[in-house]
């Protein structure tokens, strides 16, 4: 007898810790009202840019760890302005040059090729965000 009423005292207290679990903690739901965008980095002609012909390599989601290594846009926000100011001026480099994106990988992906008009707004931005940064 005693120990189907320590038994039933043991259910009764764990129950009452649920209820009061239940009410306590948070609901899982999400109070803040969801974004319509992500949070960009870059001006949204430029961040289409790049996301469209760099990110697939240059990101966190990417697994090339020598492409991510060399510029990863994931991580963007942790460079000092004068570091930005010389990953912008390699990537306008190669974005002009037509090295990047790589041809192996345009040739699986010809889509992710940089047009004109991609590369003359990247020149663009480089040359306008450059010289913001550099106090000029």
């Amino acid at each position: 007898m005693i120990m189907k009423k320590t038994i039933l005292s043991t259910l009764l207290i764990i129950t009452a810790a649920i209820a009061v679990m239940a009410f306590t903690l948070p609901s899982g739901k999400n109070t803040n009202p969801p974004q319509d965008k992500p949070v960009s980095l870059f001006p949204e002609d430029i961040q289409k840019a790049f996301e469209t012909s760099c990110y697939d390599c240059h990101s966190d989601a990417a697994s090339n760890a020598k492409a991510k290594l060399k510029l990863n846009f994931s991580k963007w926000g942790e460079l000092t302005d004068a570091k930005k100011v010389g990953k912008m001026e390699s990537i306008n480099e190669v974005v002009k040059s037509g090295d990047m994106p790589p041809g192996k990988y345009l040739e699986k992906f010809p889509e992710k090729a940089f047009n004109q008009e991609h590369k003359d707004l990247v020149n663009k931005w480089v040359t306008e965000e450059s010289a913001k940064l550099m106090g000029e």
